[in-house]
């Protein structure tokens, strides 16, 4: 998977709204995956203060991997699991978390219908965080 190369934070913003909220894009399965404008920050940016999840920090790592979300949700051998509630504490059986190695990148998406999601966020995971999510229930699509 190529590496997106964009000078500035404009350019990549841009790009997100004209490549993902302009356009339509489904999983390999055939959810309609819908890319909202303002899930950029919250996709994009990273927390300064963990505790406060302000994403008050541009994040180069997750935006330079901006193009790979579309290639995980379409390939049908990325790794599908339940999503974790983290303020819950459980499993959420509408968060859907797709992983893909060996990159571990991980596109969350929590789902509207059984045929319509919404585009939560997408990062680069480490070793720890990817073993958690593969200790997650497989998700079952319906």
């Amino acid at each position: 998977m190529t590496i997106l190369q964009l000078t500035t934070q404009q350019e990549y913003k841009e790009y997100y709204i004209e490549e993902y909220c302009n356009k339509k894009i489904y999983t390999f399965s055939g959810i309609l995956v819908k890319f909202y404008k303002n899930q950029y920050e919250h996709a994009f940016f990273e927390s300064a203060n963990h505790q406060k999840r302000d994403k008050s920090i541009f994040s180069i790592e997750r935006a330079k991997r901006m193009n790979w979300i579309k290639q995980v949700l379409e390939d049908k051998n990325s790794e599908i699991y339940i999503g974790w509630d983290r303020d819950k504490k459980k499993y959420n059986p509408t968060r859907r978390v797709s992983i893909i190695s060996p990159e571990n990148y991980v596109v969350v998406i929590n789902m509207i219908t059984l045929n319509k999601a919404k585009f939560i966020t997408a990062y680069p995971a480490s070793y720890t965080t990817a073993k958690k999510i593969r200790q997650a229930p497989k998700w079952q699509n319906k």
